[in-house]
Order: C-alpha cells, then structure tokens, then sequence
C-alpha cells in the first residue's frame, strides 16, 4: 500500500556515521507491546540495516541520523516508514520515540497516507508536537495522540475494497499459531484454492502469507519476551524451531538481537 498525497519533507543532510559497531546491549530505554502496535522511547544502540512489516514512526527533539532504502545517511527530526522498506538507525546520543503499527489495522493505513516512496520526512516542530502528544497520552492512546499530530486532516479510511474472507480468517488464526500450519488448510477453511487464497491474501495484506505467518510469530515471540520470559521458551510458545530461529528471524526484521528486549523496561 502506497498511496496518498504528496507530502511535502523537510530537507535532509548527509552526516558521517561511525561504521563500528558498539553493543547492541547498549540499548537503554522502555518498550512495551499492544494489539497491533508497539512503542520505544529512550536511546538507540547499534543496529543493523533491517525491513519488518510494520509502519515505524521515528521522533526526535534532537537531529537524528537515519538510513533509508540504502541510501546515503541522513538526519532529521522524525520519519514515518512504510513496511517492509529497509532501513538503519544510527546510535543516538539523544532520546528516540519510536513507534510501530501493524499495515493492516486502522492507524497503520491512515499513517501511510501521503508517503512518498515509501518514508515521509518530519520537521523539528512537527515531530516536536507529536512528541508532546505522545508523553501526554496513556500507553493505549499513544498511537492516536501521535496521528492526529502527525495527519490532522486526515482519517484512517477505507483506500481499497476489504478482503471479506482474509479478514475473517487472520481473525480467525490461533494464537499462538501451532508450530506447522497448512497453507492447504487455511485454503480449504477460506473455501479458495490454495494458489487463489495465497493470492488475495497478498493483495490484501501486501505480504504472501507464509511471511506474514512468520511475522505473527514473531510478534508473539516478542511479547512473551517483554512479559519477561526466557527467549527459548517465548521461541517455542510462538511456534518456532528453537531459539536460534527465532534470533536469526528477529535480527532480519529489527537488525538487533532479541537479547536487547530482556534489557528494556516495560513502558
């Protein structure tokens, strides 16, 4: 999905970012976890240049480098992303808000509304008064206080006809998934072929659906983990192999290890 207006950006410039990595450890800040969105405030460790499916919100009230779509490094006070675009954040020496939104959900499709080649630059006042918006609003509303700073004339609508049946059967997904689900299965529960269900599932979603299933696990690897539990057992409980694919999934999606979540605070 991208579509929308043209959105005027704030200009950017290039800035030398140190290629040497410090510890991923060195994340510091809180996070917590909702249905279908998630926030971080606090400072950025090192990181790798990743791509999940979500929209990331990016706040600063200080200058903050950002690589996009590898493209040279960047600085500005705040972005919007689209899924599945790659991206980098660099260590930042100031606090960062950041805030994901499932594509799919309301706010995450009204948040995408005028992106232009996948990522919206943010202005200093702008971002600033998202900023205030945020630390004002409960954990709950935080996404809500953030879009209507950031689109205050527009609202999540409906930019394309609704998928009637993948909406019902993403809504009927178990949670958490069983460790093997059959693509035969879910198509034959949809009343689709399997080559038809896979196909409006991605015109639906704008992700096939074995990724989108990996995806489901991983957010619920990742909420079992800001619940405080073990990696191998959050691993297992969503549906993964074993630990080590769970991490090698995590990295390619956030470009940092899972680790980092067990030194988070909860928000």
């Amino acid at each position: 999905m991208r579509c929308g207006y043209a959105a005027k950006s704030a200009p950017l410039k290039s800035v030398p970012v140190s290629s040497t990595p410090s510890s991923e450890l060195a994340w510091d800040g809180t996070a917590r976890l909702g249905l279908g969105w998630g926030l971080f405030a606090g400072r950025a460790g090192h990181n790798q240049a990743h791509a999940h499916h979500a929209v990331q919100i990016v706040l600063s009230e200080s200058e903050q480098a950002l690589c996009v779509a590898e493209a040279d490094w960047q600085t500005c006070h705040g972005a919007i992303l689209a899924p599945d675009v790659p991206h980098r954040l660099a260590e930042s020496a100031a606090p960062v808000t950041l805030l994901y939104l499932e594509p799919d959900s309301p706010q995450g499709r009204q948040a995408m509304q005028g992106l232009v080649s996948g990522w919206r630059v943010l202005d200093a006042e702008t971002s600033a008064r998202a900023l205030a918006a945020a630390r004002r609003a409960g954990a709950e509303q935080v996404a809500s206080a953030v879009l209507q700073q950031l689109c205050p004339e527009t609202e999540a609508h409906e930019e394309r006809e609704r998928d009637a049946v993948i909406e019902a059967l993403i809504a009927a997904l178990p949670q958490p998934l069983p460790a093997r689900i059959s693509v035969a299965a879910l198509a034959a529960r949809a009343g689709l072929s399997a080559s038809r269900l896979q196909h409006r599932f991605r015109s639906h979603t704008g992700m096939a659906l074995r990724p989108y299933l990996r995806w489901r696990r991983l957010l619920t690897a990742m909420a079992a983990v800001s619940q405080g539990k073990q990696l191998t057992d959050s691993a297992f409980e969503a549906g993964f192999a074993d630990a080590a694919h769970f991490s090698r999934t995590f990295r390619r999606h956030f470009g940092i290890s899972p680790r980092v979540l067990l030194q988070l605070k909860p928000g």
